[in-house]
């Protein structure tokens, strides 16, 4: 008599445990390896273009020698680890994300005097949103717009992409956005305005 019970009582257990394991599968996300790929991508679109180091200085670390530094000391210095390859392990690259960055970035400089004018504004979903067109000529309006529009399709395809990269699955596709809304509005400039969470907008 007790043997159904028992059995019963397996049943229900095992459906608990695949449930568990399927609720496990599901909420897993890699947030720290997005903000890493959300913080260089963005510090790499808001970054001032890098002035060139002069000759004599690229050529230094090749005369390492001549200061009298032993050829053991320069060869355990290159078994050190690089900055490069911490860097890839924690973030997500491929050439569809770069090219996307690559875009965004471009378009950003067109866009900096609109961000200045604070005609133009980030969202809280990690998008761009026209703030207002006063005092703008009819040709820069429609400028604005079209970089506008340009740049949230490029930011969306970001946002998926990245996902992809990581395996993730569509519907997390939203946290990868909220954290990479993040970057954009804390690296904003002084003057720009940004979208809080609550929905609020404020210039920095």
């Amino acid at each position: 008599m007790q043997r159904p019970a028992h059995r019963f009582r397996l049943s229900i257990l095992a459906v608990f445990a695949f449930i568990a394991a399927c609720i496990t599968v599901n909420i897993y996300f890699p947030a720290a390896k997005v903000e890493k790929t959300a913080e260089k991508i963005v510090d790499e679109v808001y970054q001032e273009k890098k002035v060139p180091a002069p000759a004599d200085q690229k050529e230094k670390p090749q005369s390492l020698n001549d200061g009298g530094v032993s050829d053991v000391v320069v060869r355990l210095a290159r078994l050190g680890p690089a900055p490069a390859w911490a860097e890839e392990a924690t973030t997500v690259s491929n050439a569809s994300i770069r090219a996307l960055k690559d875009q965004i970035g471009g378009r950003h400089q067109e866009l900096l005097p609109f961000y200045q004018q604070g005609k133009v504004g980030i969202t809280k979903d990690g998008f761009l949103e026209v703030r207002g067109t006063e005092g703008l000529a009819l040709p820069q309006v429609a400028t604005l717009k079209r970089l506008v529009d340009a740049d949230n399709a490029a930011r969306r395809q970001l946002y998926e992409e990245v996902a992809k990269a990581l395996n993730l699955k569509p519907e997390q596709v939203p946290q990868v956005r909220q954290i990479f809304a993040k970057q954009w509005r804390d690296k904003a400039q002084s003057g720009w305005w940004v979208q809080a969470d609550s929905g609020q907008w404020t210039r920095k």
